[in-house]
């Protein structure tokens, strides 16, 4: 059984929310849901795309992880987080097929949103994520 059941959220990491939304803005013809997670030292700009979301993701301290990833890499893609009805399950169901999940464990994500990294052992340019929305 396939667990994974949608694109859920793609992250696009950006240096200033404040020049990327408008542009955004006008593209879906909406305004985003703005809001800070903390814990990730992040603040973010989300837009709905059909089922999906498009989240911009600006780091607010130099010294957080998303920091990092902006500074070796630049802006643009870095998160694709795939939609489950039920994490834990869908976490062991990948463990059978042999893919393992990240270890720095699951975690609270936007709008309470329950998120686990994936490991991936291709030489992607972002993060594959498992999303259990509330």
């Amino acid at each position: 059984m396939n667990h994974i059941r949608s694109i859920h959220h793609i992250n696009y990491l950006v240096s200033d929310l404040n020049q990327a939304i408008p542009y955004f803005s006008k593209l879906f013809n909406c305004q985003p849901i703005v809001e800070a997670l903390s814990g990730r030292d992040v603040k973010t700009a989300r837009f709905p795309v059909g089922d999906a979301w498009l989240v911009l993701v600006q780091p607010v301290s130099e010294h957080s992880e998303v920091a990092r990833i902006l500074a070796q890499r630049g802006e643009g893609l870095f998160l694709l987080s795939f939609g489950v009805d039920n994490l834990s399950n869908a976490l062991d169901a990948l463990v059978e097929r042999g893919i393992k999940p990240d270890a720095k464990g699951p975690r609270s994500g936007l709008d309470n949103w329950s998120v686990h990294d994936i490991e991936c052992p291709l030489s992607l340019a972002f993060v594959l994520q498992l999303c259990q929305p509330t």
